[in-house]
């Protein structure tokens, strides 16, 4: 794994194979960063599957959303320059970053989906789309995210996890349907 900075954006970039995945962090003011132990998992599972990881930080100080969609926007960009095929990664806040990059991608995969927050909305895309629900979230309803999940385009899938917004217990569960998702995209 070797550290980058994309255009002002700090990474930790994992080099495997032919394509890529961006793993969005959860909202930074509540400690979300790259080293998130679920998008630490998932990149660990990718990566054993042969696809290059691009984990990054939303540029300091926080900027209401617009831009941490910009940071995701350049780390899309820097993965476009390497890799054939890009899947996008969002957990919690950085699922709805994830969701205004997705158009950019080839796949998308949304874990404890947020409709809205700050300034920034989810926003649709069409290609193949995975959402993952915590059937107890506590931040976001289940009901709230399964209704993100039925508005969207097809082609879509949906997984409920009987668990909360953390995922705790449950980490390389997650970390195995977002890789498999994945890789069925033809990654």
């Amino acid at each position: 794994m070797a550290e980058v900075v994309v255009d002002g954006v700090r990474a930790s970039y994992s080099i495997r194979g032919e394509n890529a995945a961006l793993l969005c962090p959860p909202h930074p003011l509540m400690g979300g960063n790259r080293f998130d132990v679920r998008l630490e998992r998932i990149a660990s599972e990718l990566t054993k599957r042969d696809i290059s990881v691009l984990r990054f930080d939303y540029q300091q100080p926080f900027r209401s959303g617009i831009g941490e969609i910009e940071d995701a926007k350049k780390c899309v960009a820097y993965l476009k320059d390497r890799h054939d095929k890009i899947a996008v990664v969002g957990y919690s806040f950085g699922s709805v970053v994830a969701s205004n990059v997705a158009e950019y991608c080839d796949a998308a995969v949304y874990l404890s989906p947020i409709p809205e927050i700050n300034s920034i909305r989810f926003k649709d895309a069409a290609i193949p789309k995975l959402f993952i629900i915590a059937t107890q979230d506590q931040f976001v309803s289940f009901e709230e995210s399964l209704k993100l999940f039925e508005q969207a385009s097809e082609p879509k899938e949906v997984v409920k996890v009987e668990t909360d917004h953390f995922y705790f217990g449950k980490f390389d569960y997650v970390a195995k349907i977002v890789a498999d998702f994945i890789e069925k995209q033809s990654f």
